[in-house]
């Protein structure tokens, strides 16, 4: 559920890729993959991305946060 602060302002939600859920983009990150051979980057919200979830040719680090 988006925060307070991004309720009305749809510039500050974003869809996590992985669950299909709308998010704030406080909790939100960016994992860089690609999409038909071309670098793309993948709004994934903290919670997939902490289950484990990777986009295509996914080649960087991703460090947990503290919870």
């Amino acid at each position: 559920m988006p925060s307070e602060k991004a309720k009305d302002n749809k510039a500050l939600v974003a869809t996590c890729v992985a669950c299909n859920k709308t998010q704030s983009t406080e909790l939100m990150v960016a994992l860089a993959g690609q999409e038909n051979g071309r670098l793309r980057y993948f709004p994934v919200c903290v919670m997939c991305a902490e289950d484990g979830w990777r986009p295509p040719n996914f080649n960087g680090i991703y460090t947990f946060r503290p919870r």
